[in-house]
């Protein structure tokens, strides 16, 4: 099974779909919340300086819309989706 790791700020905003995914999902995750005083030193480290950023099994995805359509076709088969695409 794979491994995933979002790294986002601890706000609602372009990571939280993602998060919702990854909850939703049951799959275990790493919610790295980055704090404001923190970005700075972690920037240089993200894809395009921008978050979110999803690692699976260590390998970066970057940008929200990119991240949201990767989860989606990887949890599409989940029972919980199925159920509420097809009501």
């Amino acid at each position: 099974m794979p491994t995933y790791k979002l790294s986002y700020f601890d706000i609602r905003g372009l990571g939280e779909v993602a998060r919702q995914l990854l909850h939703l999902s049951g799959n275990p995750f790493e919610d790295d919340r980055i704090q404001m005083e923190d970005w700075e030193r972690r920037k240089k480290d993200t894809p395009f300086g921008q978050l979110p950023v999803l690692e699976v099994d260590g390998m970066p995805l970057a940008t929200s819309l990119a991240i949201n359509r990767f989860l989606a076709k990887k949890f599409r088969e989940h029972p919980l989706f199925f159920d509420a695409v097809n009501v």
